[in-house]
């Protein structure tokens, strides 16, 4: 009957320290991969800011303004201005002006202090 106890006693023992070592076992691959899912997320992360380590030139400049004049005889001529968008190359007249005898002069278009978008 002793021997039995004592065989039952270290079979109890063995399955009691399998379970806590099955414990151990088991936290441990836990902290493993949330230590894992940690580093990926901070990959991602560190990888999806990789774009701003090059920000875009400003646009300083963006827009650029040329004026114009042309003689249409001895009294009569024109001027006029057009704006340039140097990144979509867009080109738009935000003014013009035909001037001669004092009757004959007109302006025909002043769009100077509209926003680029909206001239037309």
């Amino acid at each position: 009957m002793e021997v039995e106890r004592r065989g039952f006693f270290l079979i109890h023992i063995y399955l009691h320290e399998r379970r806590f070592a099955m414990k151990d076992k088991l936290w441990s691959e836990r902290i493993k991969f949330f230590l894992l899912g940690m580093l990926v997320v901070i990959g991602i992360l560190f990888l999806a800011g990789a774009d701003t380590l090059n920000p875009p030139p400003p646009n300083y400049g963006r827009f650029q303004i040329s004026s114009w004049a042309t003689s249409f005889g001895n009294n009569s001529g024109g001027v006029g201005a057009f704006v340039v968008d140097t990144i979509t190359g867009e080109t738009k007249t935000v003014y013009s002006r035909i001037y001669g005898a004092p009757i004959e002069g007109k302006l025909i278009k002043n769009d100077l202090k509209r926003p680029f978008v909206a001239i037309d």
